[in-house]
């Protein structure tokens, strides 16, 4: 099909041309991965080459979209997580039960085909597993497992349960390290609700299990499946999970499979205000919905990144109770989509199935419909599961695909307008200026099944990388000016080998004795500390940091620097950069030494820097610009982005949200 195209260069860069249509090219680095689909594959009408034949497709409509599917920009690495649905049988018969699971129900999967997927998902990098059923707590030595398998503190698990029989495994539940083991229980509404649901009895149980797993200290979310008879309770139950000191809720959106019914569906138009009252109150209460919280990740991240359907067949498979591999947990059962028996070994059926090959050749460049939504690839595209439920196909049939559109919409008109409007004509919020955690990789994303959302919030890849490097200098982060800081020998040593700035926006902020000045993202404390010096002992400093392992870095130094000047003027306040911990017109000068990069919001970090600098009060900052945009596949890098690089922004576009937030002089 490619035999004509010549390769030419236009406008410097090299380029396939269609001689007989001019306007058909391809950029060079996108033609290498089409031509060597076509070489390797033999086969006319096979998927790859379809995927060929699509771009050129698109290409003919519009030559600017080069978007050839997600299949050809992703590869089978490492499989990041497994789903294990133990058995159909459960201590409850639940009305919308979507495996129709009860006590009656004998299919279960028997321990050594448990055995060997678990040994085969770890050899294939897995260090996520999930448990369901039926009811996980009625497999026997269920727990004791568990409990080998976080003998390895690289692996998590995730249980759903309805939490009714965790007394009967208290001893064993005591054991398992907390920060390993997550429980996802049930609940279907308040008393009445989740009674008329799973039976008399039912919500004192729950309720005790919840007081139970909080004494002791375990990670619990609250899972709401949404139906008609608690979609407009969903802000009281948000209200109720506070209450019981719950911080994290997931909505299950209501499968048509087994015994939930058409008649318990509820539509997206009902349920996006009562959504949104529900997040409300989660805002005031410190509760988090993780739908919402999913899908504020991926309207807010960086622009070109492409969420293209889930990580289902990609990172993530489910075997059943039968002993067979499915795409994911809510299709186990269902025969057309059996990917073949465990026995046949779980890479193999991973590498090789035709159902998960097909699954994976899916892009929401497939589906008319998404073509007609402007937010596809913000929204994802919507869940493969519920599409096929729905359908009987893999994409652009999801029925809550309006409801996702929605909530997208309000996430970002709430954004833009949360801050201060200084003057008339600008812009209120561009994309890319607020960024959550992205999954670290290159233009397409992955989102996650609807059955369980994997949670970070948006400080969490930075916070955990700068964790570790307090505890362990990072010789990979080498700030210019560490030998100017090395002159400052009343600084503890270890404060100076762990500070990671990329220069020294102390030297240049010139600090005048007397004066308030405030370090945003003060890390080790050396800033502080060489600003105490020049402040003096009628001055003040405060450091504000977000990580734990900084701060005690930062005060465990403050005793020595203080006996070392004589004095103490430094103090260090746990807090984030959007919301920093201090009154209006506090500072006469704050400072940031590579740090406003790893804000997820630069925009409202601007504005609070404002807000508590004093009228004629100044800003200093060191830190990365560009002066073109960023290929995404470094802003979507967990590395680069710790190393102040991802996150980086255009001078223009920093300039201008300067001017915005209030700011003159720059």
């Amino acid at each position: 099909m490619f035999e004509e195209w010549q390769r030419l260069e236009q406008n410097g860069t090299p380029v396939y041309v269609q001689p007989e249509r001019p306007d058909w090219f391809v950029p060079d680095h996108e033609a290498d991965c089409l031509f060597q689909e076509l070489q390797q594959e033999k086969e006319p009408g096979s998927g790859r080459m379809l995927t060929a034949q699509r771009l050129v497709s698109q290409l003919a409509a519009d030559p600017a979209s080069l978007y050839p599917g997600r299949h050809p920009l992703l590869t089978l690495t490492s499989l990041k997580e497994c789903w294990f649905h133990l058995t159909d049988r459960c201590n409850l018969s639940c009305r919308h039960c979507l495996f129709a699971s009860s006590p009656a129900q004998a299919a279960t999967l028997a321990p050594e085909a448990l055995a060997q997927g678990i040994a085969e998902a770890r050899a294939l990098g897995c260090t996520i597993f999930y448990f369901t059923g039926g009811e996980p707590f009625v497999y026997p030595g269920f727990v004791a497992m568990v409990a080998e398998l976080l003998v390895d503190p690289k692996i998590h698990v995730v249980v759903l349960s309805n939490g009714l029989l965790i007394r009967e495994h208290l001893t064993e539940l005591l054991a398992l390290p907390r920060e390993q083991f997550h429980l996802q229980l049930s609940l279907d509404g308040l008393a009445e609700q989740h009674e008329a649901q799973r039976g008399k009895g039912s919500f004192a149980g729950l309720l005790e299990s919840l007081g139970l797993l909080k004494e002791m200290g375990f990670p619990l979310t609250l899972s709401v499946a949404v139906n008609r008879a608690n979609v407009g309770k969903l802000a009281e139950i948000v209200a109720f999970a506070a209450d019981q000191g719950i911080t994290n809720i997931h909505l299950l959106w209501h499968f048509v499979r087994g015994k939930g019914s058409l008649a318990q569906f509820v539509a997206p138009a009902l349920i996006l205000p009562e959504l949104i009252r529900a997040q409300e109150m989660a805002e005031k209460m410190g509760v988090r919905l993780d739908n919402v919280e999913s899908l504020r990740s991926q309207i807010f991240s960086t622009p070109g990144t492409k969420h293209d359907l889930s990580n289902t067949a990609w990172e993530s498979l489910a075997i059943g109770p039968d002993g067979v591999i499915y795409p994911s947990p809510a299709l186990i059962g269902i025969t057309e989509l059996a990917c073949g028996p465990l026995s046949d070994g779980l890479a193999a059926v991973w590498r090789h199935s035709p159902i998960l090959e097909k699954i994976r050749q899916t892009s929401l460049i497939d589906s008319a419909d998404y073509q007609a939504n402007p937010l596809r690839f913000l929204v994802g595209g919507g869940d493969l599961d519920h599409s096929y439920l729905a359908s009987g196909t893999l994409v652009g049939h999801d029925p809550y695909v309006e409801l996702y559109n929605g909530l997208a919409l309000w996430l970002i008109s709430r954004q833009a307008h949360q801050y201060p409007i200084r003057a008339k004509a600008e812009i209120l919020l561009r994309m890319g200026e607020v960024r959550h955690d992205c999954p670290d990789g290159g233009e397409v994303a992955l989102t996650h099944c609807n059955c369980v959302i994997s949670l970070a919030d948006g400080h969490a890849t930075v916070r955990e990388f700068y964790g570790k490097a307090a505890l362990t200098a990072n010789e990979e982060i080498v700030n210019p000016f560490a030998p100017a800081q090395a002159l400052a020998s009343f600084i503890p040593a270890d404060s100076r080998k762990k500070s990671y700035g990329c220069g020294s926006p102390v030297l240049d902020a010139e600090p005048q004795t007397g004066e308030v000045l405030v370090d945003l993202g003060s890390g080790s404390g050396v800033e502080c500390f060489m600003a105490a010096a020049q402040v003096g002992p009628t001055g003040r400093v405060i450091g504000i940091d977000m990580t734990e392992e900084m701060l005690h870095l930062a005060q465990a130094a403050t005793a020595t620097v203080a006996n070392r000047l004589g004095y103490d003027n430094v103090e260090f306040k746990k807090g984030f950069l959007e919301d920093l911990p201090l009154p209006d017109f506090t500072a006469d000068v704050v400072i940031s030494n590579c740090v406003i990069n790893l804000s997820p919001d630069k925009r409202q970090t601007l504005h609070e820097i404002f807000r508590i600098l004093k009228p004629g009060g100044r800003l200093v900052v060191s830190d990365i610009v560009t002066d073109e945009p960023i290929p995404v596949a470094i802003k979507n890098s967990e590395q680069f982005r710790g190393e102040c690089l991802g996150g980086a922004l255009r001078q223009e576009d920093l300039l201008a949200m300067l001017r915005t937030a209030g700011f003159a002089g720059i």
